[in-house]
């Protein structure tokens, strides 16, 4: 259990985010756990998409690198936290998972809108909201 884990639908923009927001804001040397992400629908290998590396870059964090990977039992063994993009990713985890009840939770106060297929500002919005959202588990993680 070495990892904090962000999981979204695809894996190519809102948890490749998180993975990459957590990394740049010290989350790893801070809490000594280290950032990755996957999606619960993906075949796996896909890029981030143009936007989110576009958005990620302009707060820091290079995700340019990033392929997905499709959510699995050995990935979830290593997390020690597991962080949802929104209530019907805790659901459908914990549906297919319930053995991880007890490490999985929302990023957020509220759902991280998918801006899958929409314009760069709504990429920008959504890594606004996981940029702060990561910000706040760090600093929670590092107590």
């Amino acid at each position: 259990m070495d990892t904090v884990l962000f999981v979204c639908t695809g894996n190519t923009c809102r948890s490749p985010m998180a993975e990459g927001f957590f990394r740049c804001q010290g989350g790893e040397g801070r809490t000594g756990l280290k950032a990755a992400s996957a999606g619960l629908y993906t075949t796996g290998g896909m890029p981030a998409s143009e936007f989110a590396v576009t958005a990620a870059r302009e707060r820091g964090a290079d995700i340019s690198g990033h392929h997905s990977k499709l959510l699995n039992q050995e990935i979830l063994e290593h997390a020690r936290y597991i962080f949802c993009m929104t209530a019907a990713h805790h659901d459908r985890l914990l549906e297919q998972h319930p053995e991880v009840q007890e490490k999985v939770y929302l990023i957020g106060d509220e759902d991280i809108a998918d801006p899958f297929g929409g314009d760069l500002m709504s990429y920008r919005s959504a890594a606004d909201e996981i940029y702060e959202a990561v910000r706040t588990i760090i600093a929670k993680l590092a107590k």
